[in-house]
């Protein structure tokens, strides 16, 4: 933070109203007119006389003004979100921050605050939330820019930028991943809560596979079809393809009463980011 005064301007703060100058001016005048008119010595004088107490009434000030330059304030906003675990994405995550903390250490204008994104269960990544929360303490002209490093699964993007300071300020993303990366997931998008003894349930469920194009050979099942492994109750595993990126039913006997705990699995994609999704288990009463 640098400090410098500078001359700013010539005030006037009048010892007197403004009217009672106006009016000692016009006397003065009369008084030197005759003087200037017939060009008497000391005319000149008594004018100069005349302005200096006319000056020193008005009340001139020099007035000077301090100014102090405030660093610039960086965002750096760091997911630790779920996501943000598999793989190697926690340690490049941290070498990134690192890295840009390093860097920005070295520059004696900039402050750089860090926020950390928490896993918001259910509710997905948050990270415009966080930033928005941290750019509510920070004032307009001092917003420097925003660095957020996230893996890019982010649920609650805007629209359009909003009209606070990031709506002004550069915004800067990097991504700790090795590019384009492929993910399968099994879902299950409707499981009934109870059944009938003696009589099948439906599961609807789907398997979708991320980051690819095109179909998928999966062992020895046809392009576009994966393998989902059904359990129930540790009964002796049931295995049938399902086409992926469609809608599947699987029936699924209840033979007695109680809760009957069913596991599926889809087999893995070659070279997949993460197999946590790959599994879902369902309890039918």
């Amino acid at each position: 933070m640098r400090t410098e005064q500078v001359f700013a301007a010539l005030r006037f703060d009048p010892l007197l109203p403004g009217w009672l100058l106006v009016v000692l001016g016009a006397v003065c005048l009369l008084v030197l007119a005759p003087a200037i008119w017939c060009r008497a010595r000391g005319g000149l004088w008594r004018a100069v006389s005349f302005a200096v107490l006319l000056g020193w009434l008005a009340g001139p000030r020099l007035v000077q003004e301090t100014w102090e330059t405030l660093p610039d304030i960086g965002l750096l906003v760091v997911d630790k979100s779920a996501s943000m675990q598999i793989g190697d994405r926690a340690r490049l995550s941290d070498q990134a921050r690192d890295e840009v903390l390093a860097r920005a250490a070295r520059l004696p204008d900039l402050d750089m605050q860090t926020v950390i994104v928490p896993e918001a269960g259910n509710g997905g990544t948050r990270l415009f939330t966080a930033i928005e929360r941290a750019l509510s303490s920070i004032p307009r002209g001092r917003l420097a820019g925003v660095i957020a490093i996230t893996d890019g699964q982010v649920h609650d993007i805007p629209s359009t930028l909003p009209q606070g300071p990031l709506g002004s300020a550069p915004l800067h993303v990097l991504i700790p991943a090795r590019g384009e990366e492929t993910d399968r997931r099994l879902r299950i998008i409707e499981a009934p809560a109870w059944g009938i003894v003696g009589k099948p349930v439906t599961l609807r469920v789907a398997v979708d596979d991320l980051g690819i194009s095109g179909g998928l050979l999966g062992g020895i099942t046809a392009p576009g079809m994966a393998r989902v492994t059904i359990r129930r109750d540790g009964e002796p595993p049931h295995t049938e393809p399902v086409p992926v990126g469609r809608e599947h039913r699987i029936d699924v006997p209840i033979i007695r009463a109680g809760p009957t705990v069913i596991d599926l699995s889809v087999e893995c994609l070659p070279g997949e980011v993460s197999t946590i999704n790959n599994r879902a288990v369902v309890e039918i009463n």
